[in-house]
């Protein structure tokens, strides 16, 4: 068994633990399993600290002697034996009278190895797998009180050519309390990119004919047609995504029609949120006070716009299950498919199954878009200036009065041309813009999220995005989607 000691300094220098994990004053061994020879499957406590009490799933390989240990994630043989076991299904107990379930989709158990995986960074650990001649991957989850819900997601999805096809998973059950917390899954390997990929190599390769394209055109025709090549695969993956979330809805419903939606209490939140950070973020030296101020006028407009029309007799507004956290990269194309699921309510019965919607997703598009843009035009803009990224991104929130006015002019070029693009990729990808209620409500909560957070982590880069495009609100330009309003997919 590891150490007192040994469990520290592997936890507190792994590359993968939270800031506020790593500050714990101690680390605590709550349980564990043995799976055979290969690794020990250890749940452990933060004790103090800012994360004290949360807890952790941390494979360890004990092969290379007591004094000696290491996780078990880059070890072959650690992930072969949960493969075979997941496979194989089964039970094993652990110490403390728990249990770690193994189930899998049946069948034989075929030849498994690791393959060679650039996986790039996740908080989860991710392996590539060869089971019996087919790439899969074995995820596993490092913490255990987060709501993981993609094994779950993923099986129940099976069939439906959304997903990546799941094959397996097991999970720990507390002895104490009796709940099931994931600890990996084993699915198909979905090849193919992000849809970040093929917008990216878009945008870029028409900066270096941009002053020639702007003599012939506006920022909004440049911008168009420079999207002419990728109109056909933006429709057909807003085609995919509505699919996905019909089949999501069928899928995890039971017939009864969705409850209303808790606009009330969202917006309550919102608007609690919003108050909180007024007054820090319209101090912040980093950020153009004027801009700020009058960002959160409009927010607060947004506010009372939206209790009007909660305020209108017989208000109501449904949704539906959603991705939960989708990314341009969780997106994919050629082949479609949609990955890392982290839908918040799994059934009518669970709680939070009325307080979601598909326009969640619509909404984190956007959102996506408008980050991946802006970044895009601030480095742009700053290699055409001889600036910093910083500088060209706060300049496109207050003008940059401190410039020259010709460069004052290439940075508006340059950003503008870049929102002309993305509100393009936003119509061929989402549909024309909606300026309903639910959305905009969504919208606005997610914004705020974004913002409270990047203020609390000292982003201004990141906090100037939120603000340009929170001085948009009520132009009709922060959202859109195909549907009505009342999405019921």
């Amino acid at each position: 068994m590891i150490r007192d000691e040994e469990l520290d300094a592997l936890l507190r220098t792994a590359p993968w633990m939270s800031e506020d994990g790593r500050k714990a004053d101690r680390y605590a061994r709550v349980d564990h399993a043995e799976l055979g020879p290969a690794a020990l499957l250890l749940v452990v406590a933060a004790v103090g600290g800012p994360a004290s009490g949360r807890r952790f799933f941390v494979p360890v390989d004990l092969r290379g002697g007591r004094e000696r240990p290491r996780e078990a994630h880059p070890v072959d043989e650690f992930h072969t034996a949960a493969v075979l076991r997941t496979l194989a299904g089964g039970t094993l107990r652990t110490a403390q009278g728990g249990a770690v379930e193994f189930r899998s989709a049946g069948g034989t158990a075929p030849e498994v190895r690791r393959l060679p995986f650039e996986r790039g960074w996740s908080s989860n650990a991710l392996s590539l797998m060869e089971i019996g001649g087919v790439a899969h991957i074995h995820k596993t989850y490092r913490c255990l009180d987060d709501g993981v819900r993609e094994p779950d997601l993923l099986r129940l999805m099976n069939g439906t050519g959304r997903t990546p096809e799941w094959t397996g998973d097991y999970t720990y059950t507390d002895p104490a309390s009796g709940t099931r917390h994931p600890l990996g899954v084993v699915y198909r390997y979905a090849p193919g990119e992000g849809i970040d990929v093929p917008l990216r190599q878009n945008l870029r390769s028409l900066w270096p004919a941009l002053s020639r394209l702007l003599k012939d055109g506006s920022p909004e025709s440049v911008a168009r047609r420079h999207l002419r090549p990728l109109e056909g695969q933006l429709r057909e993956a807003g085609r995919f995504l509505r699919g996905f979330h019909a089949d999501l809805a069928y899928r995890l419903g039971d017939g009864t029609p969705q409850p209303a939606y808790p606009a009330g209490e969202r917006l309550a939140q919102a608007e609690d949120r919003l108050a909180g950070l007024h007054d820090r973020t319209t101090a912040d030296p980093a950020l153009p006070g004027r801009a700020v101020r009058r960002a959160f006028r409009a927010m607060e407009a947004e506010v009372g716009a939206l209790h009007a029309e909660l305020a209108r007799p017989g208000a109501s507004w449904t949704g539906g299950p959603c991705h939960g956290d989708l990314h341009l990269s969780h997106l994919l194309w050629r082949p479609p498919a949609l990955i890392d699921l982290s839908t918040p309510s799994t059934a009518p019965t669970a709680p939070g199954w009325a307080a979601q919607s598909p326009l969640e997703d619509v909404v984190a598009l956007q959102r996506g878009l408008e980050y991946f843009a802006a970044d895009e035009a601030a480095f742009e803009a700053a290699g055409r200036l001889g600036a910093d990224s910083l500088e060209t991104m706060l300049g496109s929130l207050d003008g940059a009065p401190h410039l020259p006015p010709a460069q004052q002019d290439e940075l508006r070029q340059v950003f503008a041309v870049a929102d002309h693009w993305r509100e393009r990729v936003r119509e061929l990808l989402l549909g024309p813009a909606s300026g309903g209620p639910l959305r905009r409500l969504l919208y606005l909560r997610r914004l705020l999220h974004e913002l409270a957070y990047n203020h609390a982590h000292t982003r201004p880069y990141h906090a100037a995005i939120d603000l340009r495009h929170a001085l948009r609100l009520g132009e009709g330009g922060s959202g859109a989607h195909r549907e009505p309003e009342d999405v019921r997919p």
